[in-house]
């Protein structure tokens, strides 16, 4: 587990460039590399200030829309279970982001993008399909959480060790 954030202390860190190309960050007195981007001078910096206005704008000012239109959508809404297969695959890949979330805050907000994303694609063919084929080309290998990944993102209110995925399917610790 990140010990530094449990502190709320900062930590003293070194940027590296890894074999592979990209930056990571060691902090000290963590067993694991921080791979990415230091966060401070994104977070401090006009970049990021705009990164906080965009947040600040889609989940709580545009959220709000969204929420009153999704309430409007409803009416025509396909139930998930009618779904065509691969938007309701999408549907039920929410529900575990949305199990693996801590805060209610967190777990609405992962809501609300499950039912317009699967409102939009279940809709239109066009964008469906377009989705498809750009699941169906990305390397899975590529974008999964490496060991490091996983340590970090233990520390952010979220829980994504609760599922395991053996031998392509996907097992729920939690469940019985």
């Amino acid at each position: 587990m990140v010990r530094y954030w449990l502190k709320g202390d900062g930590a003293l860190a070194r940027v590296k460039k890894h074999d592979k190309g990209h930056y990571e960050m060691q902090v000290t007195g963590e067993s694991e590399s921080m791979p990415g981007f230091p966060r401070g001078p994104v977070l401090f910096s006009t970049i990021g200030k705009l990164k906080h206005e965009i947040k600040t704008r889609v989940f709580n000012e545009i959220s709000a829309d969204l929420k009153k239109l999704t309430n409007e959508m409803k009416i025509d809404m396909v139930e998930p279970d009618r779904m065509v297969p691969a938007v309701k695959h999408i549907w039920n890949t929410f529900e575990k982001l949305e199990n693996m979330e801590v805060t209610e805050d967190m777990k609405g907000r992962i809501k609300l993008m499950k039912e317009v994303i699967c409102f939009f694609l279940d809709s239109d063919d066009a964008y469906r399909f377009r989705t498809q084929m750009f699941l169906y080309l990305l390397n899975q290998k590529k974008v999964k959480l490496t060991k490091q990944d996983m340590y970090y993102a233990m520390g952010k209110y979220w829980k994504p060790q609760r599922y395991l995925k053996l031998f392509g399917r996907v097992y729920d610790k939690y469940e019985y």
